[in-house]
């Protein structure tokens, strides 16, 4: 699969997925969720650890930044805990 392939599939830009597998960029944990389903892998294959690590940390960096995160943020977090 294509960058470009998996951006569509993801539902994001190509330049995102550009820069995250380039390492210019971090994903938010609801990204790596989307760009794994699209690959029809688990998270931590993309991110080299457990799920439930990743979640944990999700929800502890969510938890301490809850005030400094966007609107578009808020929602793609919203939209991805309710498709778990």
């Amino acid at each position: 699969m294509s960058q470009k392939e998996l951006a569509e599939a993801a539902g994001l830009t190509p330049a995102s997925v550009s820069r995250y597998v380039n390492g210019e960029r971090l994903p938010w944990p609801a990204t790596i969720a989307a760009m794994s389903r699209a690959l029809g892998v688990e998270p931590s294959d993309i991110i080299g650890t457990s799920c439930d690590q990743e979640l944990d940390d999700a929800v502890h960096h969510v938890a301490r930044n809850a005030d400094s995160l966007t609107e578009a943020q808020r929602a793609e977090l919203i939209a991805a805990l309710a498709k778990r």
